[in-house]
C-alpha cells in the first residue's frame, strides 16, 4: 500500500487531535492523496471501499476546510473518476460585528 501523506492529510488531521475517536474515524485519509486546486479540495482513494470511508467521514472533513476556508467543494476520486462531490458550506459571518467595526473606522475619519 502507498502512503501519500500530505500537508493537507496533516492540516485535516491536526484539527482532530484532541479527539481520538474522529481521529481514528479520520486515520483512512492516510491511504489517500490530497490535493487542492481552483478551490477543489481533492481527496484521490485507491480503491471505491476507501471512497466510501471518506465520504461516510465527509461531515468531519468538512469542518477544518470550513473553518480555514480551504475550499468550496470536495471531490472524492478513484482511478481518475470522480466518485462524488460534496459542496462545502460557506462559514457564516456575524454581521454585526463588521458593521461595528465598519462605524469605528469611519468614525475615526
Amino acid at each position: 500500500m502507498m502512503n501519500w501523506y500530505s500537508q493537507l492529510t496533516r492540516l485535516i488531521l491536526d484539527f482532530y487531535r484532541e479527539n481520538p475517536e474522529e481521529h481514528n474515524r479520520l486515520s483512512i485519509l492516510y491511504s489517500c492523496k490530497l490535493s487542492r486546486w481552483w478551490g477543489v479540495l481533492r481527496i484521490h482513494c485507491r480503491d471505491r471501499h476507501t471512497a466510501k470511508l471518506v465520504t461516510a467521514a465527509s461531515s468531519l472533513i468538512c469542518e477544518p476546510i470550513i473553518q480555514l476556508r480551504l475550499a468550496h467543494q470536495i471531490k472524492v476520486i478513484v482511478r481518475g473518476d470522480t466518485v462524488v462531490t460534496l459542496p462545502v458550506p460557506q462559514p457564516v459571518q456575524d454581521h454585526s460585528q463588521g458593521d461595528r467595526n465598519s462605524r469605528e473606522e469611519s468614525q475615526s475619519w
